[in-house]
């Protein structure tokens, strides 16, 4: 597995772990990545380097902001359960090794506490109630709608998969302090409760402990912090989210794009001729979706998303985009926006 090793500082936090998962998700949907680290003052370089830190609140704060500008309260929460269901390398081993409950939550804490300063996790156990707490070691200085709804999301989702048939919902408690950002239908109501709390604590009952635990997670730890032997379809979309992550910086060179996945340039064409395409077609396939995305919304000029998915200026990519459809950007959101308005047409065809 990667082991990221420590900050040191409880301040900062590697981008890697949050932010970059939310501003890929946030760019597909439209959103102006630059302009929401820019105003928060985290460098464009942090969605690249996997190395990097960032101040812990002005991560929290970009969240924030990606979600408010979406309009969307429930954009954490869903990233959340999404990669609680298909996996994530920073606690695999954890995952893979676990044979029960409280074997997980044991071999978590020893292989999270390697990876971050800024939380901490522990799991206490009585004759009545076990629970498992994870609390920040810093002071938000803003809202933590986000953040908080990503942690709770993100446990409760692992906890419910890898117990199966054990998980009842109704027998578990949450204490945060908003639940604004959880989807009505993830829990019962009588589930969530407010509280003070700096961070997240989930109650249950002591007896889950005991309980067989297994995520079925198909993916492999990568190690010496390169991907490793991963299967191809998560390989694959690692390096879509990668190249959507950077493509707003215009052309990726293969050797720059070996770098940030952590593998050598021959193998990343291996990887990818295995799958009958190459790197330059993954690129304009990324480049494709993404401008398509984009033109679904009508407030971002034709200029703005030439620029956001990396062409020098209008004209190329009114050639690029004619390429893959046939059609100007200008025409094909017309015909999109025609389509989608007209009722009874269903899924607009452009």
């Amino acid at each position: 597995m990667t082991k990221l090793g420590k900050t040191a500082d409880p301040k900062f936090t590697r981008a890697m772990v949050a932010l970059i998962p939310f501003a890929t998700a946030f760019a597909r949907r439209g959103g102006d990545v630059e302009l929401v680290l820019t105003k928060n003052r985290i460098p464009i370089s942090a969605l690249s380097d996997p190395t990097m830190l960032v101040e812990a609140n002005a991560c929290y704060a970009a969240m924030e902001d990606m979600a408010n500008l979406l309009g969307d309260p429930y954009f954490g929460a869903m990233l959340a359960i999404e990669a609680g269901n298909t996996g994530t390398p920073a606690i695999q081993d954890a995952a893979a090794k676990a044979l029960t409950f409280g074997d997980f939550l044991a071999r978590f804490i020893v292989e999270i506490a390697s990876q971050v300063d800024n939380v901490d996790h522990r799991v206490e156990v009585s004759s009545q109630a076990a629970s498992f707490e994870l609390r920040r070691r810093i002071t938000p200085r803003g809202a933590t709608t986000q953040v908080t709804s990503v942690n709770i999301a993100f446990f409760v989702t692992l906890f419910k998969r890898g117990l199966g048939d054990a998980f009842d919902p109704a027998r578990i408690t949450v204490l945060a302090p908003t639940t604004d950002g959880v989807p009505a239908n993830f829990l019962p109501k009588m589930s969530l409760l407010k509280s003070r709390l700096n961070g997240m604590k989930v109650t249950f009952p002591p007896e889950w402990l005991w309980a067989p635990f297994s995520l079925g997670w198909q993916i492999d730890g990568p190690p010496k912090g390169e991907l490793g032997d991963q299967p191809e379809e998560n390989l694959l979309a690692h390096f879509r989210s990668v190249i959507a992550a950077n493509i707003v910086q215009g052309e990726l060179a293969l050797n720059r794009f070996a770098e940030l996945v952590g593998l050598h340039p021959r193998r990343v064409q291996r990887i990818l001729s295995a799958n009958q395409t190459s790197y330059r077609r993954l690129k304009e396939d990324v480049r494709h979706g993404l401008t398509l995305d984009l033109l679904a919304n009508p407030i971002t000029s034709i200029a703005e998303i030439a620029s956001r998915v990396g062409f020098s200026d209008v004209s190329a990519f009114d050639r690029a985009f004619k390429q893959w459809t046939g059609k100007t950007p200008t025409r094909y959101r017309s015909n999109y926006i025609r389509e989608r308005d007209t009722p009874d047409r269903g899924v607009a065809r452009v």
